[in-house]
């Protein structure tokens, strides 16, 4: 048996019944891809599914046109009976509301296959609340982060995705594993430094396969199958370590999220507050001073 075939086994044959506690209640992993709107996480479906099915290529993303940004809605991608890849909305900035929507879909606890709508206020706490009968908590949740080589990554947006990741890893209990796509269009290795440095533990590169470039090779499969053989690991740690009760779990990220609304809306307010005071402040200083010139040009001197 060669390699390729080795991996592929493994991958497709994987279920919570080879971990040595059993499913202790889980009966499906949910990959969730998360990240920046067009770093590629449509087009890591395709591939995996080129590669895991091994037949030829389809665009079941519509990558051509969610490259772009366009992904609107939680979709499912079965890989195996037991691994399901998830495409969650990305984001096209890191601001408090929309990282919140990242959290949910993250946490899972907004229905899948429906579509996304980011929501202000405590719209998305409603929102969450409304959907508890529709989220399995049989669902264990594994996180993967995607980021595109070539969009390059300034300094002064290190911090933000650290925090983006380690807030993923408290929800998650797991922290996510990094996904470099165009990995030949860019600095490659600086990239792999800056998330090593972020705390990241897995860091996989690769060239994703498209509707214009889907040639097989052996590299470019075994990327994948690596990717997917080192997650499987990951997860039988984390079962052999214990996972905790599944409702428990999902009622304990609720929890984390909901908090993490009310005090996103309470920076929110204190931040509004503190721009009115300043303005007040600036109008009355206007005034002071137009009121010293009146009163400078009044004077007048009697020689």
């Amino acid at each position: 048996m060669d390699e390729i075939t080795r991996l592929t086994d493994l991958i497709k044959n994987f279920s919570f019944a080879d971990c040595a506690a059993g499913n202790l209640g889980y009966d499906r992993v949910l990959l969730q891809l998360f990240g920046f709107l067009g770093h590629g996480k449509s087009s890591f479906i395709n591939t995996c599914k080129y590669v895991l099915e091994d037949g030829e290529y389809w665009n079941y993303t519509d990558s051509k046109k969610s490259e772009g940004g366009d992904t609107k809605t939680r979709v499912t991608y079965p890989l195996t009976d037991t691994l399901t890849l998830v495409d969650n909305r990305g984001c096209s900035v890191m601001n408090d509301y929309e990282t919140a929507e990242i959290f949910a879909q993250l946490a899972n606890l907004l229905p899948l296959d429906e579509g996304v709508e980011w929501s202000k206020g405590f719209g998305l706490g409603e929102r969450i609340i409304e959907a508890e009968a529709d989220v399995k908590s049989s669902d264990f949740i594994y996180p993967i982060f995607v980021f595109s080589v070539k969009q390059g990554l300034p300094s002064q947006e290190m911090s933000m995705i650290k925090e983006l990741l380690e807030t993923a890893r408290d929800l998650t209990e797991m922290f996510p594993t990094v996904v470099l796509t165009h990995k030949t269009s860019g600095n490659l290795r600086e990239m792999k430094d800056k998330f090593e440095n972020m705390g990241a533990e897995r860091v996989f590169a690769l060239e994703n396969f498209t509707p214009e470039d889907n040639i097989k090779t052996r590299g470019r499969h075994e990327e994948v199958l690596k990717i997917f053989c080192e997650i499987i690991k990951d997860i039988e740690f984390r079962f052999q370590k214990g996972v905790g009760d599944p409702e428990k779990k999902r009622q304990g990220r609720k929890k984390k999220l909901l908090k993490f609304i009310h005090e996103r809306e309470i920076k929110k307010k204190d931040e509004e507050l503190e721009r009115q005071r300043m303005r007040e402040k600036t109008l009355h200083e206007e005034k002071a001073e137009l009121q010293r010139n009146k009163n400078n040009g009044g004077e007048c001197t009697v020689s």
